[in-house]
Parts: structure tokens; C-alpha cells; sequence
């Protein structure tokens, strides 16, 4: 997709100040599809379209090594047990693994392109949405564990709750499902726009999804939709909740490239941080709480600091828009 002008968010004058990445590497990737911490937070990686992996140091952002890969266009990175192989995918259809110096240890075929990709529910496991509609999920060794066809349209994102084993997965229709291992899957209400990222409540097992400007929540034991607004101002295009999931760090892309933490209940906006120049791609939090990693269309890669937040963000009733904007 082509890149987009950031425009500003409203001038609100109750908008908290923009907070300033403690490093930010220019020229990392042309566009930037993929990112990941390693569980020890130690390490980060970073990916794009020209198939080039980075591997970069936490908390302050110093480039280790890069290397070049086969996929073409990633759009998958996870850290394996340890932090010492790297696991990535793209849209060849294959999934490698990787020492942090780029040396290859392994590769297997996983049938379509992959165009969306999600980190499994044990350490060991992925779960992958394809070009022609189908999820796969499989062991980092090659085994498949499980196969849906789910449509005939490229899956735009996918989920997994990993204390129940259940899954997620939305296609370029609109469509969203959410089934559980051995469970036929499920359709949920379909939002306005198709979903661009998913992601299960750490403690509720609510799905929250993103599309053009908000936020969409599915309750556990419900199919019906709550659209949540945002201060956003394009396409929300990548969630990750934070810690126990009172915060959700979001990224946006087309028209708007804001980085912001909001509230997953309310859509407050928490915390927000310096845009990128172009459209935003993805953003990732460390498992110790204390730093951000963003990438987007400018080519950059940028480190923030978390900043110090209260357990529980303060309430504030916001009414969802019907329409989805």
C-alpha cells in the first residue's frame, strides 16, 4: 500500500504532550512490516519489505547486527525460548529460523503467503493467516497443528488467547471469527471496516480488533460488537495490550501516524508519542513494562520509554459511534 502524509491529531488542548523516543534509527527498512521483543527484553527486531532482519539492543536502540533474508516482504518475527533463534515469515509462504547473527537453522514450507502472524499460545507455536483465506497454526519444528479455511479473501489479522487456546481471525471482507481448539469456528458482528490487528484481553479474554479510526471489542461470551472511538485519525493498524491489559498501545496509518495509549475500555487516550513522518506499521512493548519499539512507512525504527502509569486508568464513558467512524 502506498505511503500517506501524517496529518496532526485535533488541537485538544486536554491532549497529553507528546512523549520523545529515546533513539530513533533512520533508513532501518524501506517500509516496515514486522517486529518483536525478545522474552528477556533485552533484544529487539525489526523487518520490512526488502526481506532485511535488524536485531537491535534494549532499551537504547543500538543496532547488534542485519542481515538479509529470502522472504521478500516479512510480516512475522517472534524470539524463540532463550532469545537466541529468531523465528520469521512472510509472504513466500515459508517460516526460517535464524541465530541473531543470521546464520540459517531451519526452514519449512507453511502452503499460502502468510499476511498476518501472531506468536502462539505456548512458546513453541504460531499461528499464521494467509493470502487465500486459510489459518494454520504450527510448532516452530514444522508440525502442523491445526488448519481453517475460513474464507476466500487475504486474513488480515489473527489472534491467540494463550490461557485458553482460543483463536481469532478477520479477513479483507469484514468477517471475524473466534473459535476454540477442536471447536468449529464462530462469526462474530462484523465491524464497518475489515480488521488490521486483534488481540486478546490478558486477564478477561475479551478480543479487542482496529480499523479506520476505532477500536472493536467483542465480549468473551458474546458475538455482539462495541465500537470504541479513538483519537486516531486514520487506520488503526496494530494493537498490543500492555501488562494486564488496563492499557492497549495502538499505531495508525493512513491519513494519521499517531502512536498512543489508550484505555481499551473507553478509547482515552493515555500516553501519546511522537508521530512517525509517514504511515505507522506496527508497535510492540517489552514483557517488563518499560519499553516501546514502533516502525512504519518512513523507514524508520524508533525506542521510547514506557512512562510510570497508575494500575488502573481512571473511567470515562465514551458512547461508540454506530457507523464504526
Amino acid at each position: 500500500m502506498s505511503c500517506c502524509l501524517a496529518l496532526g491529531l485535533s488541537g485538544c488542548n486536554t491532549q497529553p504532550a507528546a512523549l520523545e523516543p529515546v533513539h530513533v534509527f533512520d533508513d532501518a527498512h524501506s517500509g516496515g512490516n514486522a517486529l518483536a521483543i525478545s522474552p528477556d527484553s533485552r533484544l529487539a527486531a525489526s523487518a520490512g519489505w526488502g526481506g532485511r532482519i535488524r536485531i537491535w539492543r534494549l532499551p537504547d536502540g543500538v543496532p547488534l547486527s542485519v542481515w538479509r533474508t529470502q522472504h521478500g516482504d516479512l510480516g512475522g518475527l517472534m524470539f524463540l525460548p532463550q532469545s537466541r533463534r529468531l523465528l520469521s515469515t512472510g509472504r513466500d509462504g515459508f517460516v526460517r529460523i535464524w541465530d541473531l547473527h543470521g546464520r540459517l537453522r531451519g526452514e519449512f514450507a507453511v502452503g499460502a503467503g502468510v499476511s498476518s502472524f501472531y506468536p502462539g499460545n505456548a512458546a513453541d507455536n504460531i499461528l499464521l493467516g494467509h493470502l487465500d483465506g486459510q489459518v494454520s497454526h504450527w510448532s516452530v519444528d514444522g508440525r502442523r497443528l491445526g488448519l481453517w479455511r475460513l474464507s476466500d479473501s487475504r486474513i488480515t489479522a489473527v489472534a491467540v488467547d494463550r490461557s485458553s487456546e482460543t483463536f481469532a481471525a478477520g479477513d479483507y471482507h469484514g468477517q471475524v471469527w473466534r473459535w476454540s481448539a477442536g471447536v468449529s469456528s464462530g462469526l462474530l458482528q462484523s465491524p464497518s471496516t475489515h480488521v488490521r490487528s486483534l488481540g486478546f484481553h490478558p486477564v478477561d479474554g475479551s478480543l479487542l480488533g482496529s480499523g479506520w479510526f476505532d477500536l472493536y471489542h467483542w465480549p468473551h461470551d458474546s458475538a455482539g460488537l462495541q465500537v470504541i472511538p479513538t483519537a486516531h485519525r486514520g487506520i488503526v493498524n496494530h494493537l498490543q495490550f500492555a501488562g494486564d491489559g488496563h492499557y492497549v498501545a495502538t499505531i495508525s496509518r493512513q491519513t494519521d501516524s499517531s502512536v498512543l495509549l489508550l484505555s481499551p475500555e473507553t478509547g482515552e487516550t493515555l500516553s501519546r508519542f511522537r508521530k512517525h513522518a509517514l504511515c505507522g506499521q506496527r508497535v510492540v512493548l517489552s514483557p517488563d513494562g518499560r519499553t516501546m519499539v514502533t516502525n512504519s512507512d518512513d523507514a524508520s525504527v524508533r525506542f521510547y520509554t514506557l512512562p510510570d502509569l497508575p494500575d488502573e486508568p481512571a473511567r470515562t464513558a465514551v458512547v461508540g459511534r454506530p457507523d464504526g467512524r
